[in-house]
């Protein structure tokens, strides 16, 4: 997939003749805050008699590590999946085309509900429902995405100059200014070097 090349500042357009709608589809980055930081909480009190403390720590590594998995895959197939046109070139469009456009519009810094509700709504009635799962796995889901989003609003509104956000930072512009068609893992990057998908210092997005 060859980088967009053109990129434009400011805030990007609304997507829907409704603003209304528009507002409900690209968020203020606090409404993820406000809609997922309670169900980390709820599921994680919710646990505390399920298991013991150190079972516990590993059931939430373990929903974490499955975000971090669904993030990657996500990112790459789902939100890099352009088709000309159509219904999929207008879907990706709202879910992830403009971002790539606005880089800097930090409504479309964070996931829209459009996608977020569903994969977090699936993640808990599967883990906690379906496989009978201590719910602390489900809060470290919940929070590993939580993390991904504030990691990726972060990323795109400041210059770390140090440490892991620095890395974080140039690993990430890398994917939207080098090339768009590898470097999926925002908040976990390990994953890039797992199955082949790192860009290097070098790489060029015309490789």
């Amino acid at each position: 997939m060859a980088n967009r090349g053109a990129i434009l500042r400011g805030r990007g357009p609304a997507v829907f003749s409704s603003t209304f709608i528009d507002h409900i589809v690209h968020v203020h980055p606090l409404v993820a805050v406000a809609l997922y930081l309670p169900v980390i909480v709820v599921a994680a009190v919710a646990s505390l008699d399920q298991a013991g403390p150190l079972a516990l720590v590993g059931w939430a590594v373990g929903g974490y590590l499955t975000w971090t998995l669904v993030e990657y895959w996500g990112h790459r197939i789902v939100l890099h999946f352009e088709p000309e046109q159509g219904w999929g070139a207008w879907f990706h469009r709202i879910v992830h085309g403009l971002h790539h456009d606005y880089p800097q519009d930090s409504r479309r810094s964070i996931m829209t509900p459009l996608l977020s509700v569903p994969i977090v709504g699936t993640a808990l009635v599967v883990s906690i429902v379906v496989l009978d799962l201590p719910s602390m796995y489900a809060a470290g889901f919940v929070l590993g995405y939580l993390a991904y989003d504030l990691i990726h609003l972060y990323l795109h509104h400041s210059r770390p100059k140090a440490g892991p956000m620095k890395w974080l930072h140039e690993l990430h512009m890398r994917h939207h200014f080098r090339d768009d068609g590898r470097g999926f893992g925002v908040s976990a990057p390990y994953w890039d070097k797992v199955f082949g998908t790192a860009i290097s210092r070098s790489r060029r997005a015309a490789q």
